[in-house]
């Protein structure tokens, strides 16, 4: 058990001590763990190395636990401390709502797909596809036609309990090629609308796009692809507006049944930006 050095402080709130924790404490505290992200081992390195060289400094920022007695906050330096084998001085407080699990900060920050992970308890690369492409919906769905990629952790969370299909989009994403002409994620993004309105035609268009099996020269979206590829190798990268904008203009093309002539205008800029029909 830790050793209390200073009495439990509570006003209306989670109770706060000052704990010797020592690595059989660590080792316990662990154990109710069951709901956290995936702890970073090059992250707990980094902890223990300042244990071991004494170079571990008390600071205000807790060890958290759930009124249900979880592991809510911590689990790199209680990592640290068990590996370490060094008793280590540490603030913890008890009594937190379960809720405030997705918004804390701790140690290393948590990130849009740790929420997701812990949340819906999807793989975790996974949840980094599900968390961006989701961003992407998001601005989309807002008419920030930018993609600023600014919604919040919550916002990404709330929006995928309420859309699931995005998760069938960011598994079909996975199974794109990683060296591809964008990002998969922008891929991910595509398929949950397109798939919506023709599933098999979409993975059809995303094999041209993604994987490069294009229906003869002419194809339009050899020309994007290429597009995309040539501006990499350039370092000049062309931003994601413009690349989702050129692939719903040319889905919604196909889909009227009147393919773009002239693949130049596949890239066109519209006073205003393409939507999904």
């Amino acid at each position: 058990m830790s050793n209390l050095t200073q009495n439990a402080i509570s006003v209306n709130g989670p109770a706060i001590t000052v704990e010797q924790v020592t690595p059989e404490t660590a080792r316990t505290w662990l154990e109710r763990n069951t709901g956290n992200r995936a702890a970073s081992m090059a992250h707990v390195a980094k902890l223990e190395k300042a244990i071991r060289d004494g170079g571990w400094k008390m600071t205000g920022d807790p060890i958290r636990f759930s009124k249900g007695g979880s592991l809510l906050d911590g689990q790199h330096r209680l990592h640290a401390i068990l590996q370490s084998g060094v008793t280590v001085t540490c603030v913890v407080m008890r009594g937190f709502d379960e809720s405030i699990f997705d918004v804390l900060d701790s140690g290393k920050g948590r990130q849009k797909s740790d929420v997701l992970f812990v949340q819906l308890g999807l793989p975790v690369e996974t949840c980094k596809m599900l968390a961006t492409a989701t961003t992407w919906v998001i601005d989309y769905e807002k008419e920030q036609f930018g993609f600023p990629g600014k919604a919040e952790k919550t916002d990404v969370l709330e929006f995928v309990k309420r859309n699931p299909l995005l998760i069938a989009a960011a598994e079909y994403g996975q199974t794109l090629p990683r060296q591809s002409p964008v990002p998969r994620s922008i891929a991910a993004m595509f398929y949950f609308y397109a798939s919506q309105r023709n599933q098999p035609l979409a993975e059809r268009f995303l094999e041209r796009f993604m994987v490069g099996a294009v229906e003869g020269v002419n194809d339009n979206l050899l020309y994007l692809r290429n597009r995309c590829f040539a501006a990499s190798v350039d370092r000049r990268p062309i931003h994601r507006s413009q690349v989702i904008g050129a692939l719903i203009r040319t889905w919604n093309a196909e889909l009227r049944g009147k393919p773009i002539k002239h693949a130049t205008n596949v890239m066109r800029v519209d006073d205003t930006f393409p939507t999904f029909i």
